[in-house]
């Protein structure tokens, strides 16, 4: 047994289940509030003969029959969406009524020929008015008593395609039976047109049904309409209920003021659901689009974020391996003297083993950076957080003449966070100061670090005497993919940034051409109470420390 949900399913994709919205009911009133002052406005102006014209009538009714198959065809595909048999029934009866409209348009007397094709009579499309104004309000009022009921579940194509057919045959069949009794039972049937022109008592008695009809589907409408569907619906009924009621108590005439007027109410009629369906369409469409625009922009993201993770990767790898590289060279070059230094190269296999556990932490640091930044977080020392920074390139620092200076605060108090992950900050900016520092040529090459204690903070300084770094350079220096350096990737900088602000830091960079550059690191204490603290003596670290 197949499963049940309620007609209107927030789930589904479907125009016939948008919301009403204050915007909607204001549009919808203001063509409600119109329609009541047209009709008022043909009523006082009363039954004026006007000159006949043949080519009016099929030429309004093509857009009347026009705009009814088109929303039969839309609400159809509503159907086929949302399975509910409300929207089954109302596009079966604007189906219906534009088989009925094109019947009429073909029999009315001097369209196509004196009495009308198809073999019709003075009386034909007179009777055949009468179905065309049941069959939009009879499915009106149709679908609002049906839509409460429980829907089943969407099953497959093939499935709500047969629907829509037997419901299309059954919808021909009927109207063609109408407009097949129209033709041949006219002589049995009351008249209902005097002199080509005039409409007897009995014509406006039977308009009473359609009137009547449009009135209770209105009525019934009213105080449950809850889509955007709904409120042009209730729309297309207020037409309706004023054409016909121009008829029943105005008079019914041909080429007259009010049968050239009341056609626009019925193309209202028509194209009320219409307007409604294709704007909420166009609607969706304009957020689906947009739906799918930010999902490639997420792709995107995603791909570029696995970029820069990728990149960080071969980033924060690099320098280990390019000490491993430069001690192995010199451990060849130390062991193919006469006589081997064995201290030396017991200090070379040491850094190569500090820069091996190296790259082993820093890919563990970017898993804690982009996973889980509080991932093993303790108490660090910012001071020896610096030595160790700095041993790692101390045969760097020797083959490019680099005179290192510091200046560390004794008993400086702690900071929480992840020791990988600040040390690749400090790591990455004394790299940065060698690659700046290197090529420098008729001034010393010196770097200074300093750490220093305020009053809820710890702060470490790595000032060099390089080249400097333009201005207009400084506002984006800590963007991603942004580098001074040649060949540079751009990474180093926005991962310092992004881990320093991951432990509630603070990175800084101040820098004067021809002078050198300033990086200070702020980050916050454990405890506040070393901020007098005794200064150690200025020391240096060279090639022998």
């Amino acid at each position: 047994m197949p499963t049940t949900k309620p007609s209107h399913d927030a789930s589904r994709p479907s125009v016939a289940s948008v919301p009403l919205s204050q915007r909607h009911r204001r549009t919808a009133r203001a063509f409600n509030i119109g329609i009541v002052g047209a009709a008022a406005g043909i009523a006082l102006v009363g039954l004026i003969p006007l000159p006949r014209s043949d080519g009016f009538v099929p030429a309004v009714q093509a857009i009347i029959a026009t705009a009814h198959f088109i929303t039969a065809v839309l609400l159809f595909a509503q159907y086929a969406a949302e399975r509910s048999r409300a929207l089954l029934l109302l596009a079966g009866g604007y189906l219906f009524t534009t088989l009925i409209v094109v019947a009429h348009t073909l029999t009315f007397p001097g369209a196509f020929t004196a009495t009308g094709l198809l073999g019709a009579g003075q009386q034909t499309a007179a009777w055949l008015y009468l179905p065309w104004h049941v069959g939009v309000p009879a499915a009106a009022l149709g679908y609002v008593l049906l839509r409460s009921q429980p829907t089943a579940t969407a099953g497959s194509h093939t499935a709500s395609a047969a629907v829509i057919a037997r419901t299309v045959l059954v919808v021909v069949a009927a109207a063609s039976v109408l407009t097949w009794a129209a033709i041949v039972a006219q002589d049995s049937l009351p008249t209902l047109v005097i002199d080509g022109g005039t409409f007897s008592s009995t014509a406006t008695g039977l308009t009473v049904f359609p009137l009547v009809l449009s009135v209770l589907a209105t009525g019934v409408l009213w105080p449950r309409r809850r889509s955007h569907l709904d409120e042009w619906l209730l729309v297309a009924l207020v037409a309706s209920v004023a054409e016909t009621a121009l008829v029943v108590f105005l008079g019914a005439s041909r080429y007259t003021f009010p049968f050239y007027a009341t056609r626009p109410l019925a193309v209202v009629t028509s194209c009320a659901v219409l307007v409604a369906l294709l704007s909420e369409m166009m609607r969706l469409y304009v957020r689906l689009s947009t739906a799918v625009n930010a999902l490639e922009r997420e792709r995107a993201n995603k791909l570029m974020n696995l970029d820069v993770v990728v990149r960080s990767i071969a980033h924060e790898v690099k320098q280990p391996l390019m000490v491993i590289t430069t001690c192995n060279a010199v451990i060849k070059n130390l062991l193919g003297k006469s006589k081997v230094d064995v201290d030396e190269v017991r200090v070379n296999l040491d850094d190569v083993t500090s820069a091996s556990l190296r790259i082993g932490e820093s890919v563990d640091s970017l898993r804690g950076l982009f996973k889980n930044p509080q991932e093993a977080e303790h108490l660090i020392d910012v001071n020896e957080l610096a030595r160790a920074s700095l041993k790692t390139f101390r045969a760097e620092l020797s083959d490019h003449g680099i005179a290192v200076s510091t200046e560390l605060v004794g008993e400086l108090p702690p900071v929480v966070g992840h020791e990988g992950q600040l040390r690749a900050v400090v790591v990455n900016i004394v790299q940065n100061a060698i690659d700046e520092l290197a090529p420098l040529t008729g001034r010393a090459r010196t770097l200074r670090i300093r750490t220093s204690a305020m009053q809820n903070s710890v702060s470490i300084r790595i000032e060099d005497s390089g080249g400097g770094i333009a201005p207009e350079r400084l506002p984006t220096l800590f963007g991603a993919f942004t580098s001074t350096k040649a060949g540079g990737m751009g990474l180093g900088l926005s991962l310092c940034q992004m881990i320093v602000e991951r432990h509630n830091g603070k990175l800084s960079v101040s820098s004067e051409l021809g002078r050198g550059t300033t990086f200070e690191v702020t980050l916050p204490a454990e405890r506040a109470d070393a901020g007098d603290a005794p200064r150690i003596p200025a020391g240096s670290i060279n090639a022998e420390a």
